[in-house]
């Protein structure tokens, strides 16, 4: 009757906005995308005018807080607020306080909406004694898992698979918490302690995927992943943001997963090597074996012979061959 009219108008409702979510995080992280890809290009080209068209399109988007913490827009968008260009900044400053705004409310609503299930809760378990002491609300496990305790939901993210794996989940999701505080400065807290567990079970997905369930395949590219994850602060936190997927990871060289440093220190060998292979090395770099030498002044003009007259070095000298072929050249 009614109250089956009723459960399913709820049950449609929610379905309408949660179709309005995913619709709304799916137009933002397009929008993120052409964000990033202007961030990266060259000055020039109408990169200002277009960055700042992305940022006015953001603005008349409908974002709450799934948004936001699905997409991580806000970390890139402040990224912005100290652009060169004041319009840019000031757009930026604007989306930020604007999404701040938003957090703030949905989380004082959460705040609000917990504590009038908990008193609620508290006035039925009256009845019931210690047994509704002991379980806790519904309401409060939800508060519990948006604040990021990671130990609660980790345990549910990882759940169901072999041993293994789990551990190598919480192998991942250890190093990405190395990455919390320094993202944590820009984004909201809970928002990257979820990403690092969801980011940590995405990275192992891929191995295994990528592996095809060949056990000493997987570890050995799970072995590769930790510490180059572990070295690569960059590559780790592109991976919490999204920037950097699971099955791209998992498929980048070796090259590729370097940090900065060390691919610096790669290049430098690189280069050193290919140098010594050189037949006109020292012409090309007479000026730093002179610095080296301490040769400068009227050294740099001297010669290898002394002149027998006046005895000074600025000398020059030729070799012409005047005796016989097993002979040496004589020097004039």
């Amino acid at each position: 009757g009614p109250h089956v009219l009723n459960i399913n108008r709820v049950a449609l409702v929610a379905a309408a906005k949660n179709e309005q979510t995913m619709s709304a995080i799916k137009a933002v992280r397009q929008l993120k995308e052409d964000l990033l890809k202007q961030q990266a290009a060259l000055p020039g080209d109408g990169r200002n005018e277009k960055i700042l068209d992305i940022l006015q399109r953001l603005e008349k988007q409908k974002i709450d807080l799934a948004v936001l913490t699905e997409t991580l827009i806000g970390a890139s968008v402040s990224k912005l607020k100290k652009h060169e260009n004041a319009e840019i900044a000031n757009t930026a400053k604007g989306l930020v306080k604007k999404w701040k705004g938003v957090a703030t409310q949905a989380q004082a609503a959460a705040s609000g909406g917990g504590k009038a299930a908990s008193k609620s809760d508290s006035n039925n378990g009256t009845s019931s004694g210690g047994s509704a002491k002991s379980a806790p609300s519904s309401a409060k496990l939800k508060r519990l898992s948006s604040a990021g305790s990671s130990e609660l939901s980790a345990d549910a993210e990882f759940v169901g698979l072999p041993p293994h794996r789990i551990n190598i989940c919480k192998k991942f999701h250890t190093i990405f918490l190395t990455s919390k505080n320094e993202l944590s400065k820009e984004l909201n807290e809970a928002a990257v302690g979820q990403l690092c567990i969801s980011r940590a079970a995405e990275v192992d997905a891929a191995i295994d995927t990528w592996s095809k369930g060949m056990k000493p395949t997987y570890m050995e590219k799970v072995r590769s992943l930790v510490f180059n994850l572990k070295k690569n602060g960059p590559l780790r936190e592109q991976v919490i943001l999204g920037q950097v997927s699971g099955d791209r990871l998992t498929r980048m060289s070796s090259e590729e997963l370097l940090s900065e440093e060390k691919a610096k220190e790669r290049d430098e060998t690189v280069k050193n090597l290919q140098d010594s292979r050189r037949l006109d090395w020292d012409t090309a770099n007479e000026k730093k074996i002179n610095e080296m030498c301490g040769i400068k002044g009227d050294l740099l003009k001297a010669s290898l012979f002394t002149c027998g007259r006046c005895k000074s070095v600025k000398t020059t000298s030729t070799q012409k061959q005047t005796r016989s072929a097993d002979e040496p050249m004589t020097v004039f």
